[in-house]
């Protein structure tokens, strides 16, 4: 649960040596950087560095060529390629000549041949017609239209035999439509056009066809095939050119690159007079390298503070996570990125979610299963959620064995339980009554706990702020802890245990006290903290807003808790819905009871993963998070060169 340190840096020079400042800068790929306005006072006469990119257009005209030419962008090193932007522009502008025209010439062609292969399609329906279509179409006194009528259309046609116009001549057929050509005499064609649009006739435009269909469809696959060669030799073409330039493409292509990563610094300078000033934010472990760096260059002045002085500019955060906590990140950042003076919930978030899906998901076979799942999603799709579910699934494993379900199999580890313990068989039935209660009891008891820890996290953070009154008095603060942990041991002692220890002093003092001190935090709040006005304005509306708010707040407690009813509750959902899987299965002999059980158990496993982890993120987020982790910073993007 860490987060990097992180340093302020302010860089003064003169404008000349600006570029030289970018380009370290940028090359040290771990400065973010920031409005240099903001940080410092009397700034009227700061003015924005208003220049052009002037890598911008060359590098999407670049880019647009390489998609064409199928390259694949990446970045390669040109430490020792020293070359303009004026030098790069001319060379893109040969490449767009050269190489681009080929591209056009081969993509004209494609666009030719696919149209080529429509008219063949379009065409071939009409075969069967030994007539020549372009007198056809050029006939003066009659219209002729080429289509396709449904058929239960064409059935209908009978209706209209009193009318001799009203004829459609098939040429093919498939099982839907009738491929044919209708004419008409001019003067009634919009009459005839009418009678067939009704029929749900649709038109093909045949325009260009010339001499027999048949004829037709020779001409044009013979120009398909011309076409073809003139593609095939346009290929090679671009293939020899990118086996003699693509290296060089390559190089330009990352140089632009860089050069637009380093205007993204550049633009957040200002100038004054025939100086600049440059801010960001820097690792605190890069700021030796840096400041040395920078120093090296002539005029330049640099000056680094620590993050928490400028807690105000909300200094951007860095995860700085184990190998078990950086894949819940994820989760982390959906939540919120955390801002520098509250801590980073990825460990507890870590452990927490893994050990509740661990619990609600606790299947030996299922656990495999999901593990199998996760390394494909994370290896092969490099799916972040699979990294983060690897976790979850030898959880979900380890606590398949102290439940002793294997595919929803409930006794086939009683032989290691013999073996191991001897036991006859496995500890814990799940759909005993007696483990039931038990299972749902320790489902409460684990949210309390957990309850509890954010309580402690949420203390700790507002201390790390220094938010003093919501450390002491808030909802989650001291006195709600007090409050709520008073009450679950006074509840456990009184009711599970026989202890009474909820005695009047008890009550009046750790629960009663506490509840008092919550409704009064906010003027408490204000007076420990120094200000003179703490106070409310109008006692009775602070009273009756404060009411009805600590009234939600004890019900909130209430609901919380009872939440993690439903950790107990899956597990009981996975016994059940195995016991369905086998009852189905029952039904069929030999192989359908095989294959019964593997569909069923890849069903429920499937099923079954979806919904715990969005019912234990709803844990976390609702029942946790809420009650400690605020999430409104801002994630650290230091300008780095990559692939656009």
């Amino acid at each position: 649960m860490a987060l990097a340190k992180m340093k302020f840096v302010s860089i003064i020079g003169m404008l000349k040596h600006l570029d030289e400042v970018v380009t370290t800068l940028g090359y040290s790929q771990v400065f973010h950087p920031d409005d240099a306005i903001e940080f410092f006072s009397e700034t009227e006469k700061f003015l924005p560095i208003t220049t052009k990119n002037e890598s911008s257009s060359t590098l999407s005209k670049l880019k647009s060529i390489m998609h064409d030419a199928s390259i694949e962008p990446q970045i390669v090193n040109v430490d020792d390629f020293d070359m303009s932007i004026g030098e790069m522009t001319k060379i893109v502008l040969n490449i767009e000549n050269e190489l681009g025209q080929t591209l056009k010439e081969k993509s004209d062609a494609q666009s030719q041949i696919r149209e080529c292969l429509r008219k063949i399609e379009d065409s071939s329906h009409f075969v069967e017609l030994k007539l020549e279509v372009d007198k056809i179409e050029a006939c003066e006194f009659v219209k002729a239209n080429f289509g396709r009528l449904p058929k239960d259309s064409y059935e209908k046609l009978s209706a209209y035999k009193d009318n001799e116009f009203v004829q459609f001549f098939p040429c093919s057929s498939d099982g839907k439509y009738y491929w044919g050509v209708y004419t008409a005499p001019i003067d009634q064609a919009d009459e005839i056009d009418g009678i067939f649009s009704a029929l749900y006739f649709e038109h093909i435009e045949v325009e260009g066809l010339k001499g027999t269909p048949t004829d037709f469809i020779t001409q044009q696959k013979e120009q398909v095939k011309t076409l073809k060669e003139k593609v095939d030799m346009l290929e090679q073409k671009a293939r020899e050119y990118l086996k003699e330039h693509k290296e060089d493409i390559l190089k330009i292509y990352s140089k632009l690159c860089e050069l637009s990563a380093f205007y993204t610094i550049r633009s957040y300078a200002y100038k004054y007079h025939n100086n600049f000033i440059l801010a960001g934010w820097i690792p605190a472990e890069n700021e030796k390298e840096i400041t040395d760096a920078l120093h090296k260059i002539e005029s330049i002045d640099v000056n680094t503070s620590d993050a928490k002085e400028e807690i105000k500019h909300k200094p951007p955060i860095k995860f700085k996570n184990n190998f078990f906590s950086k894949p819940f990140e994820f989760y982390t950042q959906m939540y919120g990125t955390p801002n520098y003076g509250e801590i980073d919930p990825s460990g507890f978030l870590a452990f927490t979610y893994s050990l509740l899906f661990g619990i609600m998901f606790g299947d030996v076979g299922h656990g495999v299963l999901l593990f199998i799942a996760a390394m494909f999603m994370y290896k092969v799709k490099k799916m972040e959620l699979g990294r983060l579910l690897i976790p979850c699934s030898i959880s979900s494993t380890i606590f398949g064995f102290v439940f002793g379900s294997v595919f929803g199999y409930e006794h086939v580890l009683d032989p290691m339980y013999n073996a191991l313990f001897g036991l006859k068989e496995k500890p814990i039935e799940v759909m005993e009554s007696h483990w039931t209660m038990t299972i749902i009891y320790s489902a409460v008891g684990i949210g309390m706990f957990l309850v509890i820890i954010a309580m402690g996290l949420n203390i700790y953070s507002s201390f790390k702020r220094k938010d003093i009154g919501n450390a002491l008095f808030g909802v989650n603060g001291v006195c709600g802890l007090v409050f709520y942990s008073s009450l679950v041991i006074g509840l456990v002692c009184s009711m599970m245990l026989g202890i009474k220890i909820m005695t009047p002093l008890y009550i009046i003092l750790l629960i009663v006290l506490p509840l008092i001190l919550v409704f009064f935090r906010e003027p408490l709040s204000k007076l420990v903290e120094g200000e003179k006005n703490f106070m409310p304005e109008s006692i009775g509306s602070f009273i009756v807003d404060n009411f009805f708010e600590l009234f939600e707040v004890c019900l909130s407690y209430v609901t919380n808790t009872m939440s993690f009813l439903r950790v107990g509750a899956f597990v009981l959902v996975h016994a059940g819905m195995m016991q369905v899987v086998f009852v189905l299965a029952s039904m069929f002999s030999g192989t359908g009871y095989i294959i019964t059980v593997i569909v069923g158990n890849l069903i429920v496993a499937a099923l079954e993963a979806l919904l715990v982890g969005i019912q234990v993120l709803r844990l976390e987020y609702y029942e946790m998070f809420s009650r400690f982790y605020i999430g409104d910073g801002r994630p650290y993007k230091p300008v780095k060169v990559e692939k656009e």
